[in-house]
């Protein structure tokens, strides 16, 4: 699932919690989105960190 999704899902919940209480199955639903973004965040951050290259004054990789 693309993170757009996700997030368009996790605001949807949360727009819905402010207008009434949530039901038992959308509160499960809401959780699965949440972890979900929490899941494809963190991969998206070491994704980024991996591809990190530290170079030194000269030139060279360290």
């Amino acid at each position: 699932m693309e993170m757009k999704d996700i997030v368009t899902k996790v605001n949807y919940f949360a727009n819905l919690s402010k207008k009434r209480t949530l039901t038992k199955e959308e509160l499960l639903e809401r959780d699965k989105y949440r972890k979900l973004y929490i899941e494809k965040f963190r991969a998206q951050v070491k994704g980024h960190l991996d591809r990190i290259e530290i170079v030194d004054d000269k030139g060279n990789l360290n």
